[in-house]
């Protein structure tokens, strides 16, 4: 059997991890799993995939443990269970014996829930080595023509927890319900200045994301407007902003063996 690091079928970043695996662990990697970041908006009540994500490479392994390695944290390793994880694998769950080397090309709190894209990748790698059951969350297919959903990572990092008031989400106007989604919560001054420098702009409709220890927002935006209300925000911030421009599409998730 081929090993996967050196099957050029493979995208790049997919045989990077199997790569890693074997430079670090010497032997080959069993199957290579990826899975989007999601966007989660109004509450979760709107899911939406993004391109960027987090990919698991490795095999199984039957004392029931599971040892996580990452490419970028190499001397961070998981075991799990354990009380004392690393915080890039917080929230990850063990339900199947496996070793695997994870990637993930989200940094945490930027807006796309680079943690559940890691559970959710660890999730697939698990079910198809052990057999342990997983469920795949599922995001929207939006139909959106000419929008963009604007992420911005506003770099902001705190300590505290940010809390989610309740919010009944109407989605016949995506638009109104992020800015009405906005108003109802208690947003940082960052993620509020995002905001309403975003709808002066014109965007169509702007709120703040729950994605700790971030402070990130997003924008509902016409694809011409997106220069001008990248600049407007960067103007209204102190520290200039990441962005990330999703066009919205239908969620999905990809192994390999």
């Amino acid at each position: 059997m081929t090993d996967l690091a050196d099957r050029p079928e493979l995208a790049p970043e997919l045989r990077l991890v199997p790569h890693a695996f074997r430079r670090t662990f010497g032997r080959p990697a069993r199957g290579v799993w990826y899975a989007p970041g999601v966007l989660n908006l109004l509450g979760g009540a709107v899911k939406v995939a993004a391109k960027w994500g987090a990919i698991v490479a490795g095999d199984g392994r039957d004392d029931g443990l599971l040892e996580l390695v990452s490419v970028n944290r190499p001397v961070e390793r998981a075991l799990l269970p354990s009380g004392d994880v690393p915080a890039w694998a917080a929230g990850v769950e063990a339900t199947g014996g496996a070793t695997l080397m994870c990637s993930v090309d989200l940094p945490q709190g930027s807006g796309l829930s680079a943690a559940e894209a890691l559970r959710t990748a660890v999730g697939l790698a698990l079910r198809d080595l052990a057999g342990a059951p997983f469920e795949e969350p599922r995001a929207a297919a939006l139909d959106l023509p000419g929008q963009r959903l604007l992420v911005v990572d506003t770099r902001i990092r705190r300590g505290e927890h940010q809390r989610e008031r309740p919010f009944t989400a109407d989605l016949g106007d995506l638009g109104a319900a992020l800015t009405a989604y906005h108003r109802a919560q208690d947003p940082d001054p960052e993620q509020d200045a995002v905001v309403r420098a975003a709808l002066r702009a014109g965007a169509r409709g702007a709120s703040t994301l729950i994605d700790p220890p971030g402070r990130p927002a997003v924008a509902l935006v016409d694809a011409d407007l997106v220069p001008a209300v990248k600049k407007a925000i960067t103007k209204a911030v102190e520290v200039p902003p990441r962005y990330l421009t999703i066009v919205p599409g239908p969620f999905n998730t990809a192994a390999s063996r």
